[in-house]
């Protein structure tokens, strides 16, 4: 007797979906290059500029986040259902 096999198969909207987590974490990743440049104690900042960096960190830092709790969340989801 043969034992039928389920397909493991990932939807290809689910494949879309982790595409585009990719993808803003590739921009992001771009966004994180410039920051040694706002981090460099050797350059004199005003409080203002000092401000807008701790801002810009802060808005990377939480999208990052996000974007891998989803991302993580996403794949969870994916294995469980196999």
């Amino acid at each position: 007797m043969e034992k039928s096999q389920k397909s493991k198969t990932i939807a290809y909207q689910e494949i879309l979906a982790l595409g585009t987590n990719l993808r803003e974490l590739k921009t992001w990743h771009g966004v994180l290059h410039f920051m040694p440049y706002f981090l460099d104690a050797k350059i004199k900042r005003t409080p203002q500029e000092i401000q807008a960096c701790a801002e810009i960190f802060d808005v990377v830092f939480q999208t990052l986040d996000t974007l891998i709790t989803s991302a993580d969340e996403h794949l969870t989801t994916l294995v469980k259902a196999k």
